[in-house]
């Protein structure tokens, strides 16, 4: 009685430990949104920034990287070929304007913001029909401390136990015969630290003419033991094709 009771305990305990890991082991939150009567069909050609919030704990070096990952998600490929739509990223843009308007953008962005923004929102509307803004909202870790814990398991023993069989004549014969039968065993499991990814990008399109959303698609995810740059390429990846289902309407 005393064992089956600290039995009993045992998975109670195991799990109080491993219910709020479970619960975040793989969440996920996917919102999307559009402005209705906007034809995506007249988009052909998109310019592409990419932005950090505040909660996005990423180094410069970290900020090239994921940059890269958004240019290459949305580049010249046969995929977008095919839909009629074509890409430029902000950083180009940025390049064109100070050579059609003469002007020195990094120190314009500097010295008079208004008026850069504006050659930018122009240059935008002379070579786009929409600006596509990814901003990165979360990407860090989380670390949570399990301290040891005893767990039980079940696995199999293999016995040797007594069989009785009849033969043709009637005559019964006990021999020996090995079986595997399931036990179950209690362990502790050692102290150790849980680490949780956590990424979330935002997708808005803004219409160059009005410099109003007119669609916009919200990912989050939070995953044990994942990568988050492999989460950053799914949700990437996720954000292009729902824009290609857009332009194909």
């Amino acid at each position: 009685m005393l064992q089956r009771s600290w039995r009993i305990l045992t998975i109670f305990l195991l799990v109080t430990w491993l219910l709020p890991a479970a619960l975040v082991g793989a969440e996920e939150r996917k919102d999307e949104w559009k402005q209705s009567g906007f034809d995506f069909k007249t988009v052909k050609m998109l310019v592409v920034k990419t932005e950090f919030g505040p909660d996005a704990a990423v180094d410069d070096m970290r900020r090239l990287v994921l940059s890269d990952k958004v240019r290459n998600q949305f580049s010249i490929n046969e995929r977008f070929a095919k839909a009629g739509l074509a890409f430029l990223s902000y950083p180009d843009l940025v390049k064109k304007a100070g050579a059609n308007n003469n002007e020195n953008m990094t120190e314009l962005e500097k010295s008079d913001p208004a008026h850069f923004n504006q050659l930018m929102q122009d240059a935008i509307a002379f070579y786009a029909q929409g600006l596509l803004q990814v901003r990165f909202t979360v990407y860090n870790d989380t670390i949570r401390h399990i301290p040891a814990y005893m767990e039980t398991y079940t696995t199999t023993e293999r016995v040797c136990r007594n069989k009785t069989i009849t033969g043709p004549d009637g005559r019964q014969t006990t021999i020996e015969e090995w079986v595997d039968i399931p036990v179950t065993k209690i362990r502790e499991v050692p102290a150790h630290d849980e680490i949780t990814a956590h990424t979330g990008i935002e997708v808005t399109l803004l219409d160059a003419k009005t410099n109003q959303p007119v669609w916009k698609m919200v990912d989050s995810r939070d995953a044990v033991g994942k990568d988050k740059d492999g989460m950053v390429e799914r949700t990437l990846k996720r954000a292009a094709e729902r824009l290609e289902a857009q332009k194909n309407g």
